[in-house]
């Protein structure tokens, strides 16, 4: 099955979970910041919508492989990525896509199947269109099921970005994420029952996340800090090997000054970090071992780099 329609959403009905799809007619695709932007655009545009079975996943062609993949602890400077990466017209981001994460935590599908179900959700994602080059920027947890997926796209090189936990860490008790207000993920997320958008809990969350790409990464990986940003834009497009003309490297730089989570050109102003309280002092200092042990990872492997 080939689609140039957009998975946009798992639905229960029943005992079956079916694929809510958006077809997007010509209106432009993903100049967004976020998947979610994107659909309620076309939503609220009266778009096309069907519905099929789950398991049609399974059939999809994969005509556009994923180029990259971009994985990071969130509030680190990835959507700074994302929005650089889709400033090319000829690039297709997908930016933390709501049917990957509901397919990621669905309890009641064969375990047998996910892997093949996500494989052809990703290809969905990834549309039809020539010449073009696809990229899924997970959200944040998406970390805990890296193994799974990198598995999926054995070749697909991806990026971790990271950034010093005491500002990750402010930004998301300031202004909690979008599934922090998921009592029950949030649970799953800090490893136990329960937990709030808390200093403890949060920072358990973080750690989890720092620590999930240790084990994998590989001459396929890149870390990006965010104190390389948004220069380091375009060693993630020659990580990619995106043969990237010099006008589309201009125009991922360009894109890199302004606010990447706001919709069209608002110059970027950086937040000012609150006090820090014991409680977060002490979280962070747990914390920063991991960063630096990132820190070493990216300066390694970029001496790796300039000397091949």
């Amino acid at each position: 099955m080939r689609t140039d329609w957009i998975p946009c959403e798992l639905i229960t009905a029943g005992n079956r979970t079916l694929v809510k799809w958006v077809h997007p007619g010509t209106r432009p695709l993903f100049s967004e910041p976020f998947f979610h932007q994107t659909i309620d655009a076309l939503v609220r545009a009266n778009a096309v919508q069907k519905l099929t079975a789950l398991d049609d996943l399974q059939a999809v062609a994969p005509v556009n492989t994923p180029k990259g993949f971009v994985f990071h602890v969130s509030r680190c400077g990835s959507t700074l990525v994302s929005r650089s990466l889709a400033g090319v017209p000829r690039h297709r981001v997908i930016s933390e896509p709501a049917p990957l994460n509901q397919l990621l935590l669905a309890q009641n599908i064969d375990p047998l199947l996910r892997g093949p179900l996500l494989k052809g959700l990703i290809h969905s994602l990834c549309g039809t269109q020539a010449g073009a080059a696809c990229f899924i920027k997970f959200t944040s947890w998406n970390l805990l099921f890296l193994e799974q997926l990198l598995k999926l796209f054995p070749t697909t090189p991806w990026v971790f970005v990271y950034r010093e936990p005491a500002d990750v860490l402010d930004s998301l008790i300031a202004r909690p994420a979008r599934w922090a207000s998921d009592s029950q993920l949030l649970g799953r997320l800090h490893g136990g029952s329960g937990g709030g958008v808390d200093v403890d809990t949060m920072a358990a969350i973080l750690e989890r996340l720092f620590r999930a790409p240790l084990p994998h990464f590989d001459g396929r990986a890149l870390a990006i800090g965010y104190a390389q940003l948004p220069n380091a834009v375009l060693d993630i497009a020659r990580h990619f090997d995106l043969g990237s003309s010099a006008a589309e490297h201009a125009q991922m730089l360009r894109m890199g000054q302004f606010d990447a989570k706001q919709g069209g050109e608002v110059p970027f102003r950086a937040r000012v970090r609150a006090p820090v309280s014991d409680a977060m002092a002490l979280a962070i200092a747990q914390l920063n071992p991991l960063f630096d042990q990132w820190e070493a990872s990216r300066k390694d492997s970029s001496r790796v780099g300039a000397n091949a």
